[in-house]
């Protein structure tokens, strides 16, 4: 028993100097990475300059005129004289598509037919009733054929012969055989406007309707590149400003014009969308673009290493003998540093944010 009880000491004792040493352990590595952060740690001491107010913009590239075809009518599509591929241009009014339209003109014959037939019967009682109005009657009748356009109805200010006249149906046979004519001519697709394809889905032989995406039509000549601002940069816009834009690799840069600001919020974003023409040769749909509107307006900001900004829009800042957080706002980015506004003559901030933590002890 004497034995047994000496050995559960010694066990405790052990156990006590283990512990000791493990929290001895952990005090001297947060010492040496306390030691760490410090010795990495290096803060800049800000010095305000005077800079002019800029907003820096970037969006997508749109073009202009861009046209999604839909078709109106439901039909097969016919072989077209030019391909409808991708990249294809035509020219505005040339025909890009056409659907099979035998049915329907067959039908505009017959009502042209019926029509003319009953408009020969009314003949006689014009010629006895209104003997002033049957030599322009009579003209519109000879011009009636079915395999030519439908000639517009003479205009009368005879109040009897247009009740002569709608009593015996002419009016409503003329209006049918005219929405029939304009019908026909939605079975013929052409372009509105000079363009190139960006987009082509339609087949000759395929049956397409009136929820049918055929293609995308745009105008390569004319883009228009739409970027959001805030409320309160917004009155550095004025329509007819120009600003120059670039791609992303900086490259290539574009002249750019505001044509149009919005003037209601995104309820979203709480922006204010603004939307420049730009110009210029090798433009595309989707080309990524930035620029910086620049205002006589100047105000007081830092330039500081883009490594002290974090990603939720702060920077370490020295408070006393502790490191805390400061909001600033980007106004400028350049290549290794950015400017910002938001921060005071004589901060202190982290040049590095990687070897900060708020709450780090200065010590």
């Amino acid at each position: 028993m004497k034995i047994t009880h000496a050995i559960f000491l010694v066990l405790i004792t052990l156990t006590g100097c283990n512990t000791d040493q493990n929290e001895a352990a952990t005090a001297l590595q947060s010492q040496d990475s306390r030691s760490t952060d410090l010795k990495n740690l290096e803060l800049i001491t800000i010095e305000l300059d005077s800079h002019p107010q800029t907003v820096a913009v970037s969006g997508r590239l749109k073009a202009e005129n861009r046209l999604m075809i839909f078709p109106e009518v439901q039909g097969k599509i016919l072989p077209p004289a030019k391909p409808f591929k991708e990249g294809v241009s035509f020219k505005k009014g040339e025909t890009m598509l056409q659907v099979d339209s035998k049915e329907i003109q067959f039908q505009l014959q017959s009502s042209k037919s019926n029509f003319r037939t009953l408009l020969s019967r009314t003949l006689p009682d014009i010629k006895m009733d209104y003997p002033g109005s049957f030599e322009q009657i009579h003209t519109w009748y000879t011009d009636i054929h079915p395999d030519q356009p439908f000639p517009n109805m003479p205009e009368t200010d005879d109040p009897q012969l247009q009740q002569f006249l709608s009593s015996r149906g002419i009016y409503d046979a003329y209006y049918q055989v005219k929405s029939a004519e304009s019908r026909l001519q939605k079975f013929t697709i052409s372009a509105p406007f000079s363009g190139i394809l960006s987009v082509a889905n339609a087949e000759p032989g395929q049956t397409v309707g009136p929820q049918f995406h055929l293609g995308t039509l745009v105008d390569p000549d004319s883009y228009i590149l739409q970027v959001s601002m805030e409320r309160n940069q917004i009155a550095l816009v004025n329509i007819g400003s120009e600003i120059t834009v670039r791609d992303q690799g900086q490259r290539n840069s574009w002249s750019a014009q505001v044509d149009q600001v919005n003037p209601t919020l995104d309820p979203t974003s709480q922006m204010i969308s603004v939307y420049l023409k730009v110009s210029g040769e090798n433009l595309r749909e989707g080309l990524y673009l930035e620029g910086v509107f620049e205002s006589d307006k100047e105000i007081q900001a830092a330039r500081i290493p883009k490594s002290a900004l974090i990603r939720t829009g702060q920077v370490y800042i020295a408070n006393g003998d502790k490191i805390g957080l400061k909001p600033v706002q980007v106004l400028d980015i350049e290549k290794e540093y950015i400017r910002v506004t938001g921060l005071e003559d004589g901060d202190q901030i982290v040049a590095d944010a990687e070897f900060a933590y708020a709450g780090l002890i200065l010590q």
